[in-house]
């Protein structure tokens, strides 16, 4: 990634809604040049990453959607997938791999505080688990070290001393 080119690209303005209020380089997805990135101003970054998206304020898409960078495409999509507006979205053009990065779920794993999990992870059990088929407990305060993420909604998969490898539910872990 280069910043400098991402800001002449966007004639230093949010390539959105083209504000030039506390820019900012934001990550859509993972890319070796300069496609994945997109550079927002602090009020789209904001509802971004909050997923709490004013219409009015997006009502910039109905140009940026047309964009020939597929970072800006894919975030024009998502955005006004959110918004429900299929009018719009019927009327854009995405490669089959734009379409399948702006269709993939980030799904994050959270632990009973609200704090995303992520492999390699320790966690604390909150709360005594009776392992099934083992007849044995894993007891509350237990630190599991080194978690990993599993197909399984809500579980991770990991290692307990003394019982094996085994999946828990992330509602009765903490973040160590």
């Amino acid at each position: 990634m280069n910043e400098k080119e991402i800001f002449n690209r966007a004639n230093n303005k949010c390539e959105l809604c083209e504000s030039d209020n506390n820019l900012s380089i934001y990550e859509v997805f993972k890319s070796d040049n300069n496609d994945g990135y997109v550079l927002l101003c602090e009020t789209c970054k904001n509802q971004i990453e909050s997923e709490n998206y004013d219409e009015n304020h997006f009502n910039c898409l109905n140009n940026a959607m047309w964009s020939e960078i597929p970072a800006v495409k894919i975030l024009s999509y998502k955005i006004l997938s959110a918004l429900g507006r299929n009018d719009l979205t019927d009327m854009m053009y995405l490669t089959d791999e734009e379409m399948a990065i702006a269709n993939k779920k980030e799904e994050k794993i959270l632990d009973a505080n609200g704090n995303e999990l992520k492999t390699g992870d320790n966690v604390t059990v909150i709360k005594d688990l009776d392992v099934k088929g083992a007849g044995k407990t894993i007891k509350r305060g237990t630190v599991v070290k080194n978690i990993r993420m599993c197909d399984v909604p809500g579980h991770v998969s990991c290692r307990v001393d003394g019982i094996g490898q085994v999946y828990l539910k992330t509602e009765f872990l903490r973040k160590v």
